[in-house]
């Protein structure tokens, strides 16, 4: 649970509040944004982004409450959309970008609920993020995912408040989320990536799927990590300088 302290702290922040020691991020105007457990989420509106373009992982669909995460595995485990939108992901394919000196994997969420008023209001309650060796999983048991990289909910039962009514329409991007680098530190690139979400909780869906896609390619401003010949190259230097 958060503290009395961190709760203050949070609640400074653009876009959050606290309710019980839980935090809401209200992205249900243009231009906000809010961080939890740090990962940073902001509204996005950048178009097109549909498919062909926004290249998802995973689509989600079910009315009332939803939930799901990315696999080639069939039959799905939740209320994922069998389709080829809905696939393993390796490490290796996740773009990266350049935040504040900070490196983060970078998803975009595109919601498709109803327009006008709360029928375009959606919850994103729960995120959570693993990497294991195993591909094509279909277990409801998402702890034999893999290993845990990012909850959401690790210190409260947090949640994300969406506008539909900021997009363009499906095929309109409409939350992008940065994970710190850090928080996939020791997966290997062969490694694959489950991203589990859950909506509807807050402000239930009721219209078409919810889709996420990762970042293609690195942010240019992103320093590749040095390969291992390169660091066995360097190495080797260092030796030869010292026996001089």
């Amino acid at each position: 649970m958060l503290t009395t302290k961190t709760a203050i702290a949070l609640m400074g922040l653009a876009g959050l509040a606290s309710v019980s020691g839980a935090a809401m991020i209200d992205l249900t105007t243009a231009g906000s944004s809010g961080t939890l457990n740090g990962a940073i989420f902001k509204t996005n509106t950048d178009q097109p982004t549909g498919t062909g373009v926004f290249q998802p992982f995973v689509r989600i669909q079910h009315n009332g409450t939803e939930e799901g995460y990315n696999t080639s595995g069939r039959p799905l485990p939740y209320d994922e959309v069998p389709s080829i939108w809905t696939h393993d992901v390796r490490v290796s394919d996740l773009g990266r970008t350049l935040v504040g000196g900070q490196v983060y994997f970078e998803f975009r969420l595109d919601i498709n609920e109803s327009n006008g008023g709360s029928n375009a209001l959606l919850s994103l309650d729960e995120v959570r993020i693993y990497t294991g060796g195993a591909g094509s999983l279909t277990t409801t048991n998402l702890a034999s995912l893999g290993t845990l990289r990012y909850n959401l909910d690790s210190d409260a039962d947090n949640w994300i408040k969406l506008n539909y009514d900021l997009g363009h329409g499906s095929g309109s991007g409409d939350m992008t989320m940065l994970i710190p680098e850090e928080a996939l530190a020791g997966a290997a690139p062969t490694d694959y990536f489950y991203l589990y979400s859950a909506f509807g909780q807050n402000h239930s869906s009721g219209a078409g799927f919810e889709e996420w896609a990762a970042r293609q390619g690195d942010d240019p401003n992103v320093v590749p990590a040095p390969g291992p010949f390169v660091v066995a190259g360097l190495g080797m230097l260092l030796i030869s300088k010292r026996r001089r």
